[in-house]
């Protein structure tokens, strides 16, 4: 799949990059990716809450009060949920939420969100990153050249690019990752994806088959 090469300050080149048709091209699998999606949030989730029921709360083992006769409702510990101090009705107990999904199926995913943002003209290639120096002004040119400026933008860099990284991360609309660490729910969760053409060269490398 030939895919449009733009040039290092964001204008159209009549330059393709090769995409892979596996890659770039195939018809998306909706319900894989949210499998992908929902694994890849259940595992940044540490389930480590925990709250004490009435059995693990120390203290409460005598009587507080005779069963009889003083007017009240009777009770048999002061650690029971009613009471302060007391455990919790219904306690909370670790969980580990982690999901583990097959490799093809990983891939799948981020295969199919990079070939429907190709096929939704919202994947912009660039031949480079050249940032000699951190200034968010020349990225944000960028952006504006290519027309994506208003848009949440997540940036594929092949390695990583000091510069680059310095003069986007001021931005609340960008993300940048390095293009071999990036998942599906990064690809998924933007408008518009920008990468320079040794990027499209690791996803082939990693995801064509």
């Amino acid at each position: 799949m030939k895919l449009k090469l733009y040039s290092a300050d964001g204008k159209a080149t009549q330059k393709k990059v090769d995409g892979a048709d596996s890659v770039f091209g195939i018809e998306p699998n909706e319900h894989v990716v949210y499998l992908a999606v929902k694994a890849e949030l259940n595992n940044l989730r540490q389930g480590s809450v925990k709250t004490k029921s009435r059995a693990e709360v120390s203290g409460g083992g005598k009587k507080p009060w005779k069963q009889k006769g003083r007017g009240g409702a009777r009770a048999g510990s002061t650690r029971s949920p009613i009471f302060v101090g007391g455990g919790h009705t219904f306690a909370i107990s670790p969980k580990v939420y982690s999901m583990s999904l097959p490799k093809k199926v990983r891939r799948l995913a981020r295969r199919s969100v990079l070939s429907d943002k190709a096929k939704s003209e919202s994947l912009y290639v660039v031949d480079a990153f050249k940032f000699d120096k951190p200034k968010t002004k020349d990225f944000v040119a960028l952006l504006q050249a290519l027309d994506i400026a208003d848009k949440k933008v997540l940036v594929l860099s092949s390695s990583f690019d000091e510069a680059l990284m310095l003069s986007g991360r001021n931005m609340k609309n960008v993300a940048i990752i390095e293009t071999s660490f990036v998942s599906a729910y990064d690809l998924i969760d933007n408008q518009a994806i920008l990468m320079d053409k040794a990027s499209v060269e690791i996803l082939n490398a990693q995801l064509a088959g």
